[in-house]
């Protein structure tokens, strides 16, 4: 298979698109580790303990399962719209959270938060699939991953300084408002994308496809297979993620300068990961860049939880970001690639908000039972250990998408 020559470079239409995008993806990101670096904090001030914490974070998971329904709906009423909206609401959700009176009440505005922080997300993966082509489409997907990326870094680097604050883990919810003000910029010159428009030429008075049409041939069998591997690659992903700072401050006595500095270094370094999933995405092809990934991604989570030196844990924990943070890169691929622009979203709401986030779900809750038993680095090291067999549905059942037309219905 020949390599790729053709240059990374926006046309006009994707100069307007892009920004916007990359700032919902970026605030995404940011919520989505400021839970995780906040969690030990937020269990001492409110007098939780840890399986309970654990529950807490299944608890606001479910809000990706309630996700599905506005994702889906993208095939009907367009991207455009979905992605705004879903942006908007997560933002100002997130804000109100900084202001939470007690664990209840924090759970409630994350679970809400959450809902439209994973739409904003899935449908941020499809606009990038739709907008470029199949030669590009793989760096186009990893920049949206970067700027998620980019956007988990920044609480690791404000935590030290928060900590000095009288508002302390609150004072970086409050910065989630900043989207809002953003929006107000872009609300107007955000285009649909050109495939959700030429499709919607396409239609007459027909209704759009109806939420159980990708479960019909030739579409059924890649979608059980794209579902397990969400689900599998989840287990890793939500618990490894979810349990660094947890594991590190409550078990080794961490402070919050060595969290927010190791965390910081980890996912800047991290962030290389993403330009090298892009380039093996495009050259060497999706299939591969899985295998080296998904292993070596595995085994450094599995590192990063057993060790107990703190150099040794810093260097895991490293690699760990560099493999792990591109998967979603990689699934996403797989699948805005192996399903027509009439049920994408259909498609990503199935595997992606419905099997995919029940791992989610399900990997804080079974840390939770299994750490009184085996201890939380050895349950995370249990759920990583999954990965492998995704490995081989990986080889045996899945194409390779490296090509594929993204508007072919």
């Amino acid at each position: 298979m020949e390599k790729t020559k053709k240059k990374f470079v926006l046309n006009e239409r994707q100069k307007r698109l892009v920004p916007v995008v990359i700032l919902g993806a970026f605030f995404e990101g940011y919520d989505f580790m400021a839970i995780n670096l906040v969690l030990p904090y937020i269990t001492k001030e409110f007098n939780i303990d840890e399986p309970t914490a654990a529950y807490v974070l299944a608890i606001i998971a479910i809000g990706a399962l309630i996700a599905f329904f506005p994702v889906r709906r993208a095939d009907r009423v367009g991207r455009r719209s979905t992605f705004l909206f879903s942006v908007l609401f997560y933002s100002l959700f997130s804000f109100i959270t900084a202001f939470s009176p007690n664990i209840e009440t924090f759970t409630f505005l994350q679970f809400l938060a959450r809902i439209f922080l994973i739409v904003s997300w899935s449908v941020g993966y499809i606009i990038m699939s739709e907008e470029f082509d199949p030669e590009i489409r793989g760096r186009a997907l990893a920049l949206f991953q970067v700027a998620a990326a980019i956007g988990g870094i920044f609480p690791s680097i404000v935590l030290p300084f928060v900590a000095l604050t009288r508002l302390h883990w609150r004072l970086i919810y409050m910065i989630s408002v900043i989207p809002l003000t953003v929006l107000f910029w872009g609300w107007k010159s955000f285009p649909e994308t050109r495939r959700f428009e030429a499709l919607k030429l396409e239609r007459t008075k027909k209704m759009g496809p109806s939420q159980f049409d990708v479960f019909k041939k030739p579409y059924a069998k890649p979608l059980i297979i794209i579902m397990s591997l969400w689900f599998l690659m989840y287990l890793t992903y939500a618990s490894s993620m979810n349990f660094f700072s947890l594991r590190v401050v409550n078990e080794l006595s961490w402070s919050e300068m060595q969290v927010g500095l190791v965390t910081g270094i980890g996912y800047t370094v991290g962030l290389l990961g993403y330009y090298v999933v892009g380039k093996m995405l495009d050259t060497l092809g999706r299939k591969k860049t899985a295998y080296i990934f998904f292993t070596l991604g595995a085994l450094t989570v599995i590192g990063a939880f057993q060790m107990k030196d703190f150099l040794a844990i810093t260097l895991f924990m490293i690699m760990a970001t560099f493999f792990v943070g591109p998967f979603t890169v990689i699934m996403a691929t797989f699948t805005n690639e192996l399903f027509p622009t009439s049920i994408r979203a259909n498609a990503m709401a199935w595997s992606n908000n419905i099997v995919g986030r029940i791992a989610q779900i399900m990997a804080p809750a079974i840390v939770g039972i299994l750490t009184p038993i085996i201890h939380l680095g050895n349950a995370i090291t249990v759920l990583a250990s999954t990965l492998f067999i995704g490995i081989l549905i990986i080889a045996f059942l899945l194409p390779e998408t490296l090509g594929y037309q993204v508007d072919k219905d």
